[in-house]
């Protein structure tokens, strides 16, 4: 015999779903999302400037499995699951639902991302419910950088207050050894120019980084290794032994970085330097000397496929 149990189990509920929806407050939502969705997610607040602000890791310019998002399901003001609640001032200031959230303190807005792997177009229509003109995208970077702010651009007429970073101690590693790095971005309620920000994901399988941290960075594939001015075999056999291969290498040719493969670099080299490369993987440069030698030749172009070097703007990734 076919029944519709629906209304049966209906009967047992205590509370209605508008009851349910009630008893979160906006606070125990903004806790709750920050409890389900913590991800380890760079340092100084921007100056007023035109062009990109690099604020931590290398972009992989020359030198050239993600992990599933958990979002929690809420109850709308009118107790329906699901969907993102209209923007006005009876809602709630977190959407537990939403690619982004969005916190009010005082005149600013406190922006954090919440789902790494969503469409950036998703991220553009949330900005622009809050009368944002900004851009979010996400590139693949090294494990202690993921979560974090990696870039960030402004439009010309925007004041150092309009636009900053919110920071948190112990997060990451930056260049300089330090620790405090920026997590989400903090805009001015009222704000009118546009602004373009650039998260580190958790790149995927056989995906090349494209901003990097230091490789001895917690987290990184050579954390707590000395490497630098030994030889190349012996940093090698190391690397092994965590499952680390080195693809390509870099080598100084007077003025110009080489590309070198596995192979044509004698274990006898020394190694200089090393930068995350993808998953597991480094790229090393390394001479024939412990140490490179400043050159006296007059600077030349690298050619594609040089060195891994900083650039102001980092190629954006789905």
């Amino acid at each position: 015999m076919n029944r519709d149990i629906d209304p049966l189990i209906g009967g047992l509920a205590s509370v209605t779903d508008r009851q349910a929806g009630a008893l979160l407050s906006e606070d125990a939502a903004t806790a709750l999302a920050d409890r389900i969705t913590a991800t380890a997610v760079p340092s100084a607040a921007p100056r007023r400037r035109r062009s990109p602000i690099m604020l931590i890791g290398l972009p992989l310019a020359a030198a050239g499995v993600a992990g599933a998002a958990v979002t929690a399901v809420a109850l709308t003001r009118d107790g329906t699951p699901g969907g993102t609640p209209a923007v006005t001032p009876a809602s709630p200031r977190v959407s537990l639902v939403a690619a982004l959230s969005f916190t009010r303190k005082g005149g600013y807005i406190d922006v954090r991302v919440r789902d790494p792997l969503a469409d950036p177009k998703r991220y553009k229509e949330e900005f622009a419910a809050h009368g944002l003109k900004v851009t979010l995208s996400m590139v693949p970077a090294s494990p202690s950088i993921v979560g974090t702010v990696v870039m960030m651009d402004t439009s010309e007429n925007t004041a150092q207050r309009d636009v900053t970073t919110i920071t948190a101690e112990g997060e990451c590693e930056t260049g300089g050894g330090g620790d405090v790095c920026p997590v989400g971005v903090r805009i001015r309620t009222g704000y009118k120019g546009t602004a373009a920000i650039v998260f580190g994901r958790e790149a995927r399988r056989g995906e090349q980084y494209t901003s990097t941290a230091a490789a001895t960075a917690p987290g990184e594939a050579m954390h707590g290794m000395t490497y630098r001015e030994h030889r190349v075999g012996e940093v090698l056999a190391a690397l092994r032994k965590r499952h680390v291969t080195v693809p390509e290498y870099r080598a100084m040719d007077g003025n110009v970085s080489k590309e070198l493969k596995p192979g044509q670099v004698p274990p006898t080299w020394y190694v200089h330097d090393a930068v995350p490369w993808a998953k597991n993987q480094v790229l090393l440069f390394v001479g024939p000397e412990p140490t490179e030698k400043a050159s006296s030749e007059p600077p030349s172009s690298a050619p594609p496929g040089g060195p891994a070097s900083p650039s102001p703007t980092p190629t954006p990734t789905g």
